[in-house]
Parts: C-alpha cells; structure tokens; sequence
C-alpha cells in the first residue's frame, strides 16, 4: 500500500481505536461528534482497503479478530506518536514546567549527582524539583517520586531504566599509613592494621575479600567507625587507618598520590557498588521535565 492510500486511511484509524477505546460504535460516535453511521462506514472503509475483518459484532460487546488486535496496537501507537508530535511541536524549553521528585542515596547524591542536578535547575527554572536524598529505600512504583537513581545490579523489573555508569568497592590508605604501618598484601594481613569500619551494623565488624575461588571474611578491628564516607575518608587521609570507600568518592584522591589502593585484584563484598541506574515508570506519555531531567543525566561523570 503506498504513501497517499495510507495518509487517506488515517482518519479511519483513528475511528477504529476509538470505536474499541469505548467499547461500542454509538458510544465512539459521541466521543467523536459523529453520527452511528459514520464510524460504521469508517470501519467498513478500513476493514475494505485492508482486506481483513477487524471486528466481529455481537449483540452486546465488540470484539477485536486476532488480525484486529494487531491492527489496532499499531493504530493506537500511532495515534499516540501523532499526539507526541502536536505536542512536541509547541514545546521548548522555557515551557518546560512542572513538580519533578527525585531520589538517590546521600553520598551518590552529594559527591555525583548534585552538580547535573543543579545544573538542571538553572536550565529550567519553571521546574519545581524536589529531591529526597536517602539511604532508606523508595519504591520506585508507589507514587513517592517520578524518578529514583540508585546502585544495584537488579534493576526494577517493568520500569525503564536508564544507565548512567557503575561503582565498585575501593580499600585505601594513605601513603603516610603505609609507611608506618605496612601495606597489607593479602587479606589476612589486615588483622593486624586499623581498619575504619562503617558501625552501622554487627555484620561492618568484617570485612569480606574475594579473588576468583578464593574468599576471605577478615574481623576488622579499629579505634573508629562512622556510617559518613566523607569523614571516614578525613580520618583515612590523616593517616588513621585502612577504609572501603565508593570509587567515586576517592577517585581524585587515588590520582593526586594522598591515597593508595590497597587490594586491587581482589573484590571486596558489600552494599554501595553495581550499576549507577535511574529508574522511572514507562509511558506513551512521559512529562517533559522528567523527560529533559533524564536527558540532562547524560552529563553526569561517573
């Protein structure tokens, strides 16, 4: 079927979408403004130049032929992309407005995440967002926020998922540290050195490496614990001990020389590392500041 036949057919798409969006042909007709007869010719018209039945009718209900059901979600998306395009037509960036919640946990959010996001704010000041910054986990399909940025290698399984780069788990100290006291060469050797452990939990008292078969749970011991990675890696660049830090959170900090990776080959087991996702609902119709805040991700450095 060429160009021109299928342009003509367009108006009988749309009817036909409408006639099963509200389940009767009197009722497509109210919505459209039409009489009863003219939403029948349209769907004769369709069904005609397409040589298939699209519809069998009964005396109460409609129902779609497995040909028809095909037809009308191809129908449907195009009249969905044809909306997106009116819309688009009449948007720019000084019209983009609107709520916006987000979330992410508080070191990705204070170290990566706050300079895009501000960012984002002095390109759309029409933008009210909000940002909840929190290591407690949110649901990102209970309505709390339109988008969550988090760290996981499970993705949210029925929602988009955006990536924006990936962290993994770091163990340093400082040169001033190594001189003193040794660089630790296997994991066993950390027995004897001060660990900074996050004291959170009984299970922060250990500390679990692993390279290939080999596993190691090591009991680490110390003069200080603290759930904050900025001040635990203050306590690290002042010589006090060994710490398990983000990679992003010491990444400059390796490249300066003030600190040492410690363990390089060997995985070190825990929360904080995976992918770098942003996760949001999908959508034939995605809000704009939602839309232009994910494609202002793609400036984030991680």
């Amino acid at each position: 079927m060429n160009t021109n036949r299928v342009m003509n057919l367009m108006p009988e798409m749309a009817t036909f979408v409408t006639v099963i969006e509200e389940g009767s042909f009197s009722k497509a007709a109210i919505k459209l403004g039409v009489m009863p007869s003219s939403v029948s010719r349209s769907i004769s018209k369709l069904e005609t130049a397409l040589q298939q039945k699209l519809i069998e009718r009964t005396t109460r209900r409609l129902r779609l032929t497995s040909v028809g059901e095909d037809v009308f979600q191809l129908c449907l998306d195009m009249l969905q992309s044809a909306k997106q395009a009116v819309h688009a037509a009449h948007t720019n960036t000084d019209e983009i407005s609107g709520e916006l919640t987000i979330a992410a946990p508080k070191a990705l959010a204070r170290q990566v995440l706050m300079p895009t996001v501000l960012e984002f704010i002095k390109a759309y000041p029409n933008v009210c967002l909000k940002w909840k910054v929190t290591d407690h986990y949110i649901d990102p399909v209970g309505g709390e926020v339109d988008v969550v940025i988090h760290i996981t290698d499970h993705p949210v399984e029925g929602l988009i998922a955006k990536s924006l780069g990936s962290v993994k788990r770091i163990a340093c100290a400082s040169p001033d540290y190594i001189q003193k006291h040794g660089l630790p060469i296997h994991p066993s050797d950390l027995t004897t050195h001060q660990c900074i452990g996050y004291g959170e939990t009984p299970a922060d008292s250990s500390w679990t490496l692993s390279q290939n078969t080999k596993k190691y749970t090591i009991n680490i011991k110390g003069s200080l614990a603290v759930n904050h990675s900025e001040i635990r890696r203050e306590a690290v660049l002042q010589g006090l001990g060994i710490s398990i830090f983000p990679d992003f959170t010491i990444t400059d900090y390796l490249d300066s020389g003030e600190l040492i990776q410690i363990f390089p080959e060997w995985y070190i087991k825990g929360n904080y590392q995976g992918k770098i996702v942003a996760q949001y609902p999908q959508s034939k119709y995605i809000p704009n500041q939602l839309k232009a805040f994910i494609n202002f991700l793609n400036n984030i450095q991680c």
